[in-house]
């Protein structure tokens, strides 16, 4: 990406994008002071019907906010970014990470499921079953540090891919050190955060959870505009009913992981205890009485395309949402089993319900109906539908340009085709998260990644010790 004008080279405007980016690198705020950017050249993607889309476009970001989008913006003052050979479009938005699990990438090749009715209870020989390594043998042994750790490499890795909202599902809120361990990852990120605070699955814990929310608020999110927030994670199936004065006196979101069809809707509903401000993961099971209720009710569902063909589901619940009237997100899960990327997610949906419909002859969603998905649904499902999930005025500048010019994604045709079929996480050269420029050029700023490099491959030492992990460190066993 060039530094200067696309017309005539201009070395003060080089010298101000260079400015910027140092400022931006060193964590300047990007309030009304800050300098405009004008995003200019690039095929915009707004994912926002009522403001089109532009083969050759620009986006001027004021502040924290997008200010406008056009064929052709004036903007005398700003700091230009030449977008030409790029698309231009919002960042993904997923809705379901567990992201202290981020040292512990890709440990477990393909998911063994559990031969017992308590998936955590008992291991199958080979140790491999993401259930109960996850919760059994390696949450336990989690220090503070080894969940700083591995959140911040989980949140790294979602933004350098372009996503740019993440809801953090901790469910491994052992202590208030280890909730404060998260956050402050997440903090340290840059991304568009939710910490989803939830308790353990097994093994010894402070027994602090959800009461320690409190304290995590007031402490961490007391205002209504942050760049992050948090909500209460529990699983589906679990009793809820120490959740709700919580829930109700800190007015907040709830995030739910499988078994939410063993609850009784209707009456959670009814009584007011679920009032839409919900968001479930997978979204498996629930009969079609009980996703019209959630449908009708305005709650949010997301589900996750790699892990749902892979792991005990065998399908994902997509289409059966969709014809009920509500597109689900789309997220990534675990990073124990796969990388963290929405291209992937994006790919997969397409290729499974594309398979489906020659099958069967079932409707697939369309190109632009899975960016949806993981874009302006995705952002819904993260309670932040309002200002994020599309290039649309007013909303916060998160904003994500797509180099166009690899040999794989040259020339640039169909846009859609693009970015849902042809892109990848290498693709992603440039990243804004409330106006502030978080990669540039392929190179995440203000970032050590020497450093967070050492921190993962210390708790990944000391976690594959602690449990006495059955494999080599590095293994090729499948």
């Amino acid at each position: 990406m060039n530094a200067d004008s696309p017309t005539r080279p201009d070395p003060a405007a080089a010298g101000r994008l260079e400015g910027l980016l140092d400022e931006h690198a060193a964590g300047a705020p990007t309030g009304a002071g800050s300098p405009p950017i004008l995003v200019r050249g690039g095929s915009v993607l707004s994912m926002d019907a009522a403001v089109g889309d532009f083969a050759v476009g620009d986006v001027l970001v004021v502040g924290d906010r997008i200010a406008e989008v056009g064929p052709s913006i004036s903007a005398p003052g700003a700091v230009v970014v030449d977008a030409r050979d790029h698309i231009v479009m919002p960042g993904f938005c997923d809705p379901h990470i567990h992201c202290w699990e981020g040292a512990l990438g890709r440990l477990i090749p393909e998911n063994i499921p559990q031969t017992t009715e308590d998936p955590i209870a008992g291991a199958p020989e080979s140790g491999r079953s993401y259930m109960y390594s996850a919760h059994r043998l390696f949450a336990p042994a989690c220090r503070p540090e080894d969940i700083y750790a591995g959140t911040l490499a989980t949140l790294l890795a979602a933004l350098n891919g372009g996503i740019t909202t993440v809801v953090d599902n901790m469910h491994n809120a052992r202590s208030p050190e280890h909730s404060d361990a998260a956050v402050e990852a997440m903090f340290a990120s840059g991304v568009r955060g939710v910490h989803a605070m939830g308790r353990p699955r097994s093994g010894e814990w402070a027994g602090t959870f959800p009461d320690d929310a409190r304290r995590l608020r007031e402490r961490y999110f007391p205002g209504t505009d942050d760049l992050c927030t948090m909500r209460l994670y529990a699983v589906g199936a679990d009793d809820l009913t120490d959740l709700f004065p919580v829930r109700k006196e800190l007015d907040l979101w709830f995030s739910f992981d499988s078994g939410i069809e063993k609850q009784d809707l209707a009456e959670l509903y009814a009584s007011g205890a679920f009032d839409g401000r919900e968001a479930i993961n997978h979204g498996n099971y629930l009969s079609a009485e009980q996703r019209r209720l959630v449908v009708d009710h305005g709650t949010q569902v997301n589900v996750c395309p790699r892990i749902e063909s892979q792991f005990r589901y065998g399908r994902i619940p997509y289409r059966e949402w969709v014809e009920q009237g509500l597109r689900p997100g789309l997220s990534n899960d675990n990073p124990m089993t796969y990388a963290i990327d929405m291209f992937a997610e994006m790919r997969a949906l397409y290729l499974v319900e594309q398979v489906d419909r020659h099958r069967s002859g079932t409707a697939a969603p369309s190109l632009r109906e899975v960016l949806l998905s993981a874009t302006q649904h995705g952002a819904d499902n993260c309670g932040v539908g309002a200002v994020a999930g599309s290039l649309t005025p007013g909303k916060k500048a998160d904003i994500v340009l797509v180099d166009t010019r690899a040999p794989h994604l040259f020339p640039r045709n169909n846009v859609l085709a693009s970015i849902v079929q042809g892109a990848g996480v290498e693709s992603v050269a440039t990243v804004l998260v409330d106006g502030r420029i978080v990669k540039w050029n392929g190179r995440l700023l203000g970032v050590d990644l020497d450093e967070v490099r050492r921190r993962v491959q210390q708790s990944h030492d000391h976690l594959l010790a602690a449990v006495d992990w059955p494999y080599a460190a590095v293994d090729f066993d499948d």
